[in-house]
């Protein structure tokens, strides 16, 4: 519900400035009129959801090797914990929308915390999740090509910019989630090894 308010709440803003721009210099969109200033940040922002789609099919596709518990990707540095600690992260990411209905796994609560293939698995769609929304930051900035050139600043680069927003957030409240899930991993691995 937040990411749909905010994408509302983005349209309707950019609509308003486009208008009182229009209002100002008409010569901006001079030639458009009035449905393509109303039309454009929604007809934007359906595109863009629908290539970051497209780029989460395409990485779904890739290897789970590089996205599983060994990989490079598992591996967050004390300096960034320490930035998503600064960023609050642990106060506002249950606000953040899980999508986990496509891929048929929920990372919003760790619901085996006892289970390494659970974990495993959960550091698996973690990291799959990192990189795509990582990857639909610059490729939403690709709606800029949509518009015409004199109207990019005005409505592409404000509906990437809002894309970009909706994006990081997931992928920072993941990353961020990555060390707690290791440390019970290993911790169970540790119990394990004890019996």
């Amino acid at each position: 519900m937040l990411y749909i308010w905010v994408i509302l709440c983005g349209n309707l803003f950019i609509i308003a400035a486009s208008l009182l721009i229009n209002l100002f210099f008409p010569w901006i969109f001079a030639g458009y009129g009035l449905p393509y200033i109303i039309l454009m940040p929604p007809v934007s922002t359906v595109a863009v959801i629908a290539v970051d789609g497209i780029a989460a099919f395409i990485i779904r596709r890739l290897p789970e090797k590089w996205f599983s518990i060994g990989s490079s990707l598992s591996v967050v540095s004390k300096k960034e914990c320490e930035i998503y600690t600064k960023l609050g992260v642990r106060k506002w990411r249950e606000k953040v929308p899980e999508l986990g209905i496509f891929t048929g796994f929920h990372k919003n609560h760790v619901a085996e915390p006892n289970s390494n293939e659970y974990l495993k698995r959960f550091i698996l769609e973690a990291n799959y999740g990192v990189v795509i929304h990582v990857m639909c930051v610059p490729i939403g900035f690709l709606i800029i090509f949509l518009c015409p050139i004199g109207h990019a600043p005005l409505i592409g680069i404000p509906v990437a910019l809002v894309n970009a927003a909706l994006n990081l957030l997931p992928a920072m409240t993941l990353r961020y989630n990555i060390p707690k899930l290791l440390a019970l991993y290993r911790r169970n691995e540790r119990h394990k090894t004890s019996q």
